[in-house]
């Protein structure tokens, strides 16, 4: 486990878009799984500015959908697409055939999750993956609980994650269920990061890396991952030990 400390969100948003091109450009066929969310934002801003000015190329890049509310698909505002064809997706001009993403209004969920493990098969498997960390330690829409061993599926949500959810709403909304990479989905994939920011974070993340590993705290697991890193700035490591 590699942990990063940053002083601000600024440079920590710097400092994992570093991270992430770094590993995206040295891949003969770059796999990108970025979350969506407000942890992640400026990473996109780092990168579609990078893009933009020719310091780096992302026309190789492909990309697949780390979750998505059931229910929900990019023509809906507040779903995880809308955001991401907003944030990265639309500023860097990706089209739809280098994007694989569950459309949570499909009828057979099961087959989004068929389609979406086929296309990392596909693309040899995922480069990176970008996740953030719920108050529960949940990552992706996998919540406490979780079985370990599973692959892309549905999750039933638990009542924070409903919560916490509305803020991308601008009025009240049924959330349920989520599409998702499984837990083996994401451990599967050459790099992990986690990133964190910000002082309620703080008391997760002292779980997550001081704490037991344990499916109680999903985040926990990826300690397992042999190239897993968790960058935070200082009020989200605040609770640490020797930070």
């Amino acid at each position: 486990m590699n942990i990063v400390v940053k002083p601000s969100y600024e440079s920590l948003s710097k400092a994992v878009a570093d991270e992430v091109v770094r590993h995206m450009q040295s891949s003969p066929r770059p796999l990108f799984c970025p979350a969506s969310g407000d942890t992640p934002s400026g990473v996109f801003n780092e990168i579609v500015q990078r893009q933009q000015s020719g310091l780096i190329d992302t026309s190789r890049w492909h990309f697949v959908g780390l979750d998505e509310w059931v229910g929900m698909n990019g023509e809906d505002e507040g779903s995880c697409r809308n955001y991401l064809d907003r944030q990265l997706f639309g500023p860097l001009q990706i089209g739809e055939d280098r994007v694989c993403f569950f459309d949570g209004k499909a009828k057979d969920k099961k087959n989004e999750c068929t389609l979406t493990e086929h296309f990392i098969s596909q693309h040899d498997g995922i480069d990176v993956v970008l996740l953030g960390i719920g108050l529960n330690g949940h990552i992706g829409m996998n919540e406490p609980g979780s079985d370990p061993t599973l692959f892309s599926r549905v999750s039933e949500l638990h009542d924070i994650t409903k919560e916490v959810g509305q803020k991308y709403f601008s009025s009240e909304t049924e959330l349920s269920e989520g599409l998702t990479l499984g837990i083996a989905s994401i451990m599967n994939a050459r790099h992990v990061i986690l990133m964190a920011s910000g002082e309620k974070k703080s008391s997760i993340i002292k779980e997550v890396v001081e704490g037991e590993i344990t499916t109680d705290v999903p985040a926990s697991l990826l300690r397992n991952h042999l190239n897993f890193s968790i960058f935070m700035d200082e009020t989200a490591a605040k609770e640490l030990n020797g930070f």
